[in-house]
């Protein structure tokens, strides 16, 4: 068991814990961050992280990017609070850590309030301080009306989506995880632009799809499926209406044709903005349980904008 300041690492089990919290990484993964946090807060070079992870065999500063952005999604779904990892273009990375902070009890008593003789306040005065408590009270009451129907709007705009994949990220070939990658790149600027709301998410083999769909209230789930037939890999990007499991669209990619990815990526995209945006998501129980239902057609061409 190894400790570099406030973090854990296990390079048996290639366990690494903080803050009694652990995660279970892959023995690259565990290797690149293990090499960061021997200097937390400083710039690591591409050449030392190289080196130091892969000693024996030369690779490209590509492949170091997609360990990297392995490592961090791997950082992102485990329970481990206060480390990320930051891009120093040109340079290197380096890895931030944040303290635990612990609460301070801090209990406070108040003063003791004086007495006041109520006999001694003069009858208008009451009144007055009658009337402001009623002004107030309905201020307090409409302003509880307003939130909660703001609140409720916003539940019910739901565009959350969530990103799966039949490959664990560590286990895809370096060309389908590229492209991962990418798409995962358009998926979070769209989340930071607000057009989508990305969330983390993991199919569970355990639940059946709607039902997981219910508990992590998904609006729309993107697959991303890798398929490797006779040393050939094919890539397959499927939107998915999660309460019944009915793909919407599907595209094709082949590795050996990447001149029109980016503009069917930006396709697959703009459906599913287009059905984000329609607030035709909300189906009732006919439209799920019935499949010939007209609401099928109207969100596969949704799906697949002209």
């Amino acid at each position: 068991m190894t400790e570099s300041k406030t973090i854990k690492f296990d390079e048996i089990k290639y366990l690494v814990t903080k803050d009694n919290q652990s995660v279970t990484l892959n023995p690259l993964s565990f290797k690149l961050l293990f090499t960061l946090a021997q200097t937390p807060e400083f710039v690591v070079s591409n050449k030392t992280l190289m080196t130091s992870v892969w000693p024996n065999n030369v690779i490209s500063p590509d492949t170091l990017k997609q360990r990297v952005f392995v490592l961090r999604k791997s950082l992102e779904q485990s329970t481990i609070k206060g480390l990320s990892i930051q891009t120093v273009r040109g340079e290197g990375y380096r890895l931030l850590i944040e303290q635990e902070v612990i609460p301070i009890d801090q209990t406070f008593v108040p003063e003791p309030s004086p007495n006041v003789n109520t006999d001694k306040i003069p009858r208008l005065n009451k009144k007055v301080f009658g009337i402001t408590f009623v002004a107030l009270l309905m201020t307090i009451i409409i302003l509880i009306f307003v939130t909660q129907s703001t609140n409720y709007d916003k539940a019910t705009s739901n565009n959350r989506i969530a990103l799966w994949s039949n490959t664990p990220l560590n286990e895809m070939p370096e060309n389908a995880l590229s492209i991962y990658q990418t798409w995962n790149d358009l998926l979070s600027q769209a989340n930071e632009e607000q057009r989508l709301q990305l969330i983390l998410s993991n199919q569970r083999k355990e639940l059946v799809l709607p039902l997981q769909a219910r508990k992590d209230r998904l609006a729309l789930i993107s697959y991303f499926e890798v398929i490797e037939v006779n040393n050939n890999t094919t890539i397959k990007l499927s939107i998915v209406e999660p309460t019944t499991a009915t793909i919407l669209r599907t595209s094709s990619f082949s590795m050996s044709s990447t001149s029109s990815l980016l503009q069917a990526l930006q396709s697959q995209l703009s459906g599913i903005e287009s059905l984000m945006s329609s607030g035709k998501l909300y189906l009732n129980k006919q439209q799920r349980e019935y499949a010939k239902d007209p609401i099928w057609p109207v969100l596969k061409a949704l799906a697949n904008p002209a």
